[in-house]
């Protein structure tokens, strides 16, 4: 068997309905899936920045069914 240690470096745009800390915890749930266990992800940092106004406005991608008629 094959061993490495891999670094990973990323910049995500992230739409989703969480809280920073929630979106943070799912992601770092992701990485301990993808290193097969949290004691295989040997180091890790997220920073998440919101963006300004985002949390008070609704998604673009939905419309009221009342405006469509």
């Amino acid at each position: 068997m094959n061993r490495y240690v891999v670094e990973i470096s990323a910049l995500l745009y992230v739409e989703c309905l969480h809280d920073e800390d929630t979106l943070n915890s799912n992601l770092v749930s992701q990485l301990e899936e993808l290193a097969a266990s949290s004691e295989h992800l040997l180091e890790y940092e997220i920073i998440s920045h919101p963006l300004p106004g985002e949390q008070d406005e609704p998604p673009s991608h939905r419309r009221d069914r009342a405006s469509i008629a």
